[in-house]
């Protein structure tokens, strides 16, 4: 299975496949969604394996795609991954005939769908001819949505999703649903439901189907049907490049497989069971932690944050399981989810199954329901319901219980100007008539209906666009465009004491976490409504920032209070933004605490709150929509950011997401100061940084990145006759103004030749490149010893240092490494450490072997990078990377999947004869994921600002290109003692740092 990633990393832009049993072209689908400007308009991808044709769904602002369908066929092996690289090329042109449904009718599929005395929905020859939909056509798969009434009953309906591949093989998806937007007489329907497929029972159970709800006849871990054998193959996407199209949150945790939450998942289906909807007593509006509510439920959370192989049927499994909830009001002149402008004053029934069901202001509602009655839905408490099904399978019926999720809340709430006025669907809270939370999970149901919609529904989609640029328009005018508190708060619907003046600043947390979400998605609206989006999020980030500030402020360490006032009057305006408010952040928290809750806190650093550490509580609300504030470069946020994760006891909320990842929402990207407003393309050189915190990296050391926090570490470098200090400092990217801390002081007493000082503490020695941050261990590690203080011994020693206490870990908690080699790159998705010789270490483990099973015969020492889109290894020298012989270019890469190394040459090209002139030794290099490129620096003497581009391609002959870098920064000539790994790419700041020497300030090169 492949690895889980975090999703600060770039990923590749490449999915796997895995099957039950061997087999030649097999067929698979799966939804695929594409970062922002990966595959341009006029572009497309194809795959490194087997045929495979893309339907385009959506598209970005920019018109490069955006989400698509993949239908292929691959030759799979039984049990073994199956890695499947995408590659941009041309759009091609339609050679190919799609697979039509005259093909389909040649396969001699039947289908039967029977409800006991309710009556048969029957399909076969020429009713085949007219299907609901045409969903996909090409000539790998084409499919098709048909859909026939239930005998003669008013309400129910059978639904068939039919997939048609070029092998032969056909898939079908049955589903039953009893939901009309205005027939009379809904009710529940009881019955046997079976189904046939090419007349063999594939299906049946008793089931009694509420009215509005509906399911898929399909049971256990058969998630679909297929007319012959099933071919059984399981997609699983790249889950860091799945995050880095900020089409889903990105998260921090990583949940191991043998975790409580993940082995609850629930992979088996059941009709209308409840699965991982886990609401006390079944219950939607029930109070507290709940694991479905969030941007995401944690069943769907799951699937990004760990390595279990169970978590991609969960998602799906899941996404059956919604239709156990009164979602499907279908329109029965249409046959589609509701069109707004149609229904403007439409509402439900109050004896729906939903909670708080608003009026109509023209007496306009659904018909009385009866019968027996599904769990109940609740807007303020809802789960995302199909959108990461969707986005992992491409399927229409999880695109329409999106929608339907959507056209529900509408439907829900008061027509009226204060509520959802009209077609317009305003999701603004009311107070007392619809709550702050209500707000921020309707708008993110109606954002992620909008986000499924294929671009071609222009009917369906015209709508969600109306309404969210309707929304966008409200809440830009009602708080932006006129005065109006300067807190971010918007207008909370809940009351405590029975007024205003005390709101829950979590639920706001909610509502910005949810337009900041909806900002990441890059939304189809007008350039007009784009940046008053933006302006909003930009107000709203207000209400999490100012409750993390100085103690002179809102004292962050506080700021996770379940109450707190922004006013001194029980009703103020904020609709006309007159309020009265109070005078600043500081009097919020004067008046906040007026009476000192017994869990307040008094100490500078230490987080503070009701239920601590904070993963299932306030906590975690707020930092959620504070990553969505340092993603978007809202004002202060950076700052409060750094607060937060300074704190003493940050670490234990950092480590309980492990276990409840649904809130451990990170920022995809930090605009610190020092970096607002720099262009791409440019070197800057970031003030107040010089020294390298007294480290001595100049004698032959590099650096290490934590990527977590965008942290440059360094630890005991020197060694040799050049130091014998062995200090560990540590600089912040994502600061505002980075400095240099130490977290570790110098030994005080030393020796010589040794692994150890007499305290215990790793010797100073040159780092070269064997200093590598490891995530998945929450460790910096040293990865051999080489010319250690003295007379250059050196040890095959491994040590850690625990970044959460500021200590190394005792002498031989690591095992040593394989004799003569020493760390040299590492695997951002993995954690894996590649040595020099390519030896690997996996953290998981944790023991060497072999990385190549093949041999090209060059040698393999520094520098040395990996590249996540081939998932090959790259390595660039002269010589053997430390002046030694042989002189010459020394260039290979190695196929991780297999383990084969291979010489890899270059193009002539001016920027090659200038590398083979300079000789650059004991050089830098890393990989540029935003751009698909490899830069490479040495930078000693004249080849000061030097950065060359090494493009990779498919073959073993590349391209290699000097960067034309901007800006008036002069970067200073490398000592002699080489920039070792002191260029390396910061994935949350879409760049490269850059430490020429000790003595100088940092660079930075923004690429993205």
């Amino acid at each position: 299975m492949a690895a889980a990633t975090l999703g600060l990393f770039a990923g590749a832009m490449q999915f796997s496949l895995q099957a039950a049993k061997s087999q030649a072209k097999a067929p698979y689908c799966l939804g695929f969604a594409f970062r922002r400007g990966d595959v341009p308009a006029g572009s497309s991808v194809a795959a490194g394996t087997g045929e495979m044709q893309v339907i385009s769904r959506t598209t970005w602002p920019d018109g490069s795609l955006k989400f698509a369908q993949l239908a292929g066929t691959a030759d799979v092996t039984a049990n073994t991954l199956l890695t499947v690289r995408l590659s941009r090329i041309d759009a091609p042109k339609a050679t190919a005939a799609a697979l039509s449904l005259a093909d389909l009718k040649k396969t001699g599929i039947t289908a039967e769908v029977a409800a006991g005395s309710l009556g048969t929905a029957s399909f076969g020859a020429t009713d085949w001819d007219t299907p609901h939909t045409t969903w996909a056509s090409g000539p790998v798969m084409s499919s098709w949505i048909f859909r026939k009434p239930v005998g003669s009953d008013a309400h129910l309906v059978a639904w068939l999703e039919v997939r048609l591949f070029s092998t032969g093989a056909v898939e079908v998806l049955p589903w039953i649903e009893n939901g009309y937007l205005q027939v009379a007489g809904p009710t529940n329907k009881a019955a046997t439901y079976s189904f046939k497929l090419g007349g063999s029972e594939r299906f049946s159970a008793t089931i009694d189907l509420p009215h509005h709800c509906r399911t898929p006849l399909v049971s256990g871990t058969t998630l679909s049907h297929w007319l012959g054998d099933a071919p059984a193959v399981t997609p699983r996407h790249d889950l860091a490049y799945l995050q880095a199209t900020e089409q889903v949150p990105t998260y921090s945790a990583r949940v191991s497989p043998s975790a409580g939450v993940v082995q609850r998942l629930v992979t088996s289906y059941t009709p209308l069971a409840q699965a991982n909807y886990s609401y006390d007593g079944d219950y939607m509006p029930a109070t507290g932690y709940q694991e479905p509510i969030g941007l995401l439920p944690q069943h769907d959370a799951l699937y990004l944050t760990s390595e279990s192989p169970s978590t991609y049927a969960a998602v799906v499994v899941n996404g059956y399981a919604a239709g156990r909830y009164p979602l499907y009001y279908r329109d029965e002149k249409t046959q589609r989810p509701l069109r707004f402008s149609q229904y403007p004053n439409l509402v439900l029934h109050s004896d729906s199954r939903v909670s708080d069901v608003g009026a109509s202001t023209r007496n306009q509602y659904t018909p009385k329901p009866g019968g027996t009655g599904s769990p109940r839905w609740d807007c303020a408490h809802s789960p995302s319901v199909g959108y990461m099904a969707y986005l992992l399978t491409g399927r229409f019926f999880f695109m329409e219980q999106v929608q339907f999720a959507a056209t529900l809340d509408y439907l829900t709430k008061t027509d009226s100007d204060i509520m959802r006025r009209g077609a317009q669907n305003l999701v603004q809270a009311c107070f007392g008539g619809w709550q702050t939370r209500a707000c921020a999970w309707q708008w993110r149901t109606l954002v992620q209906a909008l986000a499924v919609t294929p671009d071609a529904d222009t009917a369906l989609r015209q709508e969600f666009v109306n309404s969210v640029q309707a929304n966008i328009e409200h809440f830009h005018a009602t708080y932006v465009a006129q005065p109006n508190n300067p807190f971010g708060w918007v207008q909370p619907g809940e009351g405590y004491e029975n007024n205003m003046q005390f709101g829950a600043p979590w639920q706001q947390d909610f509502v910005t976490a949810a337009f900041g979400f909806s900002l990441a998605l890059g939304l189809p609206v007008s350039s007009d409504a784009a940046t008053k989006h933006d302006a909003f999020f930009r107000w709203k980030a207000r209400s999490a920032v100012m409750r993390l500030g100085p103690a002179t402020d809102f004292w962050y360490i506080n700021g996770a209070q379940y109450t707190m006032t922004i006013t001194p009057v029980g009703s103020p305006d904020f609709l006309g933004g007159k309020g009265p408010w109070l005078a600043n952040d500081a009097a919020v928290y004067a008046a906040t605490f007026a009476t000192k809750p017994a869990w307040f806190g008094n100490t500078e650093g230490t987080l503070a709150g009701e239920i601590m550490p904070g993963d299932r509580a306030a906590w975690a609300n707020l930092t959620t929509a504070l990553a969505y504030a340092v993603r978007h470069g809202a004002p202060g946020a950076v700052a409060a950011y750094q607060r937060v994760i300074s704190a003493t006891n940050y670490p234990s909320l950092r480590d309980a997401f492990h276990n409840a990842p649904v809130w451990s929402v990170a920022p995809a990207r930090i605009t610190p100061a020092w970096l607002a407003g720099k262009p791409v393309g440019e070197w800057i050189e970031i003030a107040g940084t010089s020294g390298a915190g007294g480290a001595a990296v100049d004698a032959y050391s590099g650096i290490a990145i934590n990527e977590l926090t965008s942290e440059v570490l360094i630890a005991a470098a020197g060694g040799h006759g050049d130091s014998s200090d062995n200090r560990v400092v540590s600089l912040s990217l994502a600061s505002d103004a980075p400095s240099w801390k130490q977290r570790l002081a110098p030994s005080k007493t030393v020796q010589e030749n040794v692994a150890y000082y007499s305290d215990g503490l790793p010797a100073s020695r040159h780092l070269y490149s064997s200093l590598h941050f490891v995530p998945q261990l929450n460790r910096l590690m040293l990865f051999g010893a080489y010319a250690t203080y003295g007379s250059a011994w050196a040890f095959p020693t491994v040590d850690g240092f625990n970044l959460d206490t500021n200590k190394w870990d005792p002498a031989g908690t690591w095992g040593d490494m394989p004799s003569g080699c020493y760390g040299a790159a590492r695997i951002r998705a993995t954690g894996e450490i590649v040595s020099t010789w390519l030896r690997k270490w996996s953290p998981v483990d944790r023991k060497w072997a072999e990385a190549v099973t093949a041999s090209s015969g060059d040698s393999s020492r520094w520098p040395m990078a990996f590249d996540s889109r081939r998932s090959q290894l790259f390595c660039l020298q002269w010589g053997d990377g430390q002046s030694f012989d042989p002189q010459r270019l020394v260039a290979s890469r190695v196929q991780w999947a297999d383990g084969r190394q291979v010489s890899v040459s270059f193009n002539p090209s001016g920027a090659l004869t200038q590398w083979l002139n300079e000789k650059p030794m004991y050089a830098a290099m890393d990989y540029d994921a935003d751009n698909d490129r490899f830069l490479f620096y040495a930078g000693m003497g004249d080849a000061a600002g030097r950065v060359y581009v090494i493009q990779p391609n498919d073959g073993n002959v590349w391209d290699m290109s000097l960067l034309n870098a901007a800006g008036s920064a002069k970067i200073p000539a490398t000592g002699s003692g080489g920039l070792q790994n002191r260029l390396r790419y910061v994935p949350a700041l879409r760049g490269f740092v850059l430490l020429p020497r000790g003595s100088s300030n940092l660079f930075f090169l923004r690429t993205a």
